[in-house]
């Protein structure tokens, strides 16, 4: 009996064990190499997430050697253990424009609930980042096949761009560089982007199918610029207690900068800066990464997950995720802290 008994407070011990170590597994470890679930480094760089009938869908920029220019896909239903469902889109799927090959940055996908598809958006680009145009491509699964549709730039207004501008604004609209994608409660989509050769930041309406803008284009109607001047890239929005918010960086290569947070009444601005969010050592570098989504806590209500890339420009493969809690204050801005590892129990937590 002696024996049994031991035996038993052995396996349960084991168990016990076994199972507080699988536990301290789901958890967020922000600038750590992140794993799918095959144990494979995660391939998801300047990426958004999608819900779609409660599975997370990350799309992003696979950065494997010898793939630059594709988008792959990750799913999961916890947001800690992610499995890879392939690429979406390869470089093969991409299009050739002026005998040059076109690449991927900033993949982004929403869902159609009039047509039943997710469409993608991106910022399409050739060596030298003149062609900075936006493409678009659509699926009828989340996990694709995606078809590739077209490229565009969404506004062509002539803001008196110069005649000999090597982006050629003058000719085919303002530039599309870093951008988002928001849909709003009333089931509108916007897509947010640096503009403009990145000074201006543009948001614009898209149509019913969320494939391209909605025509015709009114400025200050179906469409603004925002952030005039300020130089801002990697948009983040998202939106609470009524009021659309929009997380930004400066634009310095590859450098990491100062965080901005700006708030507005209106999803077509005017937006007025709260300032840096981060709080914290490196706190002006935004922890050493640049915004790429902001994600609703699941289940959680006002509550939101802020992501970002940090990148390593000479072995773009190993850039690292940082995610990180963002605490609403009770004056309506948000707070950014570091934490070098959480867990989504901290959103039941009083703030």
């Amino acid at each position: 009996m002696k024996i049994k008994t031991a035996g038993t407070r052995l396996l349960f011990g084991v168990l016990l064990f076994l199972f507080f170590n699988a536990r301290a597994d789901l958890e967020f470890h922000p600038g750590e190499v992140w794993r799918d679930v095959n144990g494979q480094p995660i391939q998801a760089h300047g990426g958004g997430i999608l819900v779609h009938s409660n599975v997370y869908y990350w799309y992003g920029e696979d950065r494997t050697p010898g793939g630059r220019g594709g988008v792959a896909c990750y799913s999961s239903t916890n947001l800690y253990d992610w499995k890879r469902e392939g690429v979406m889109l390869s470089r093969a799927d991409l299009p050739r424009y002026y005998d040059s090959p076109t690449f991927v940055e900033r993949p982004k996908v929403i869902f159609n609930p009039r047509t039943k598809k997710f469409v993608m958006w991106m910022h399409a680009e050739q060596a030298g980042y003149h062609y900075a145009c936006a493409g678009i491509a659509t699926s009828d699964t989340p996990t694709g096949p995606f078809v590739f549709l077209k490229t565009i730039r969404p506004i062509t207004n002539d803001f008196e761009f110069p005649a000999d501008d090597p982006n050629g604004q003058k000719q085919f609209g303002a530039t599309f560089r870093d951008m988002n994608l928001f849909v709003d409660d009333n089931g509108g989509a916007y897509v947010f982007y640096a503009a403009e050769d990145n000074w201006t930041m543009y948001v614009v309406q898209l149509n019913d199918e969320f494939t391209g803008t909605k025509t015709p284009a009114i400025e200050n109607k179906t469409w603004a610029r925002i952030l005039l001047r300020a130089h801002r890239e990697a948009p983040a929005p998202f939106k609470a207690s009524g009021r659309y918010y929009l997380i930004t960086s400066a634009c310095t290569g590859w450098a990491p900068n100062a965080a901005d947070c700006a708030v507005a009444k209106n999803v077509l601005g005017p937006y007025q800066s709260l300032g840096n969010p981060c709080i914290g050592t490196n706190a002006n570098k935004t922890f050493g990464t640049q915004s790429t989504f902001v994600l609703p806590a699941p289940g959680r209500k006002g509550k939101f997950i802020f992501m970002a890339d940090e990148w390593r420009p000479q072995d773009l493969a190993d850039s690292r995720y940082i995610w990180l809690p963002l605490i609403s204050k009770s004056d309506g801005a948000f707070t950014l802290p570091w934490r070098d590892r959480w867990d989504l129990s901290m959103f039941k937590m009083k703030e």
